[in-house]
């Protein structure tokens, strides 16, 4: 069994270059009082629980802050087909542009280092994890 987190998590929207606007996560922990970020971005089913609760794992044992930050804005695929689809319709640019306004949310609001841990789906943006 899977040991459950107990760092609260919640929804935030963030300032995107996006054109479709605002970016939207979870954010989990406290940047004012975690010094450290991490900004996740979910696979190829979108922003799932599962998700949400791998990153709180992350940042409690790491002692850090993380925002889940959600490429797809609110779309989570149910089975294989749905992933596929969203996936081929990703708007890379605006994605990257996202993942960027999360890692200068978690800046702003306290966070001194920041880094961002992309799924292998996403390794295609940047790499695997990088300091900002």
């Amino acid at each position: 069994m899977q040991r459950q987190p107990v760092t609260e998590a919640k929804k935030i929207t963030f300032k995107s270059e996006n054109a479709a606007g605002d970016g939207v996560g979870v954010l989990i922990g406290d940047p004012s009082t975690c010094r450290r970020g991490l900004v996740v971005v979910h696979e190829w089913w979108g922003m799932t629980q599962q998700i949400q609760d791998e990153a709180a794992l992350v940042a409690e044992q790491g002692r850090m802050t993380a925002l889940v930050c959600d490429v797809y804005r609110g779309k989570v695929a149910v089975d294989r087909e749905d992933a596929g689809h969203y996936m081929d319709d990703l708007d890379w640019d605006g994605a990257v542009k996202d993942i960027s306004g999360a890692a200068k949310y978690l800046m702003s609001a306290g966070c001194s280092k920041v880094w961002r841990e992309l799924t292998s789906l996403h390794c295609q943006i940047e790499g695997r994890m990088k300091l900002v």
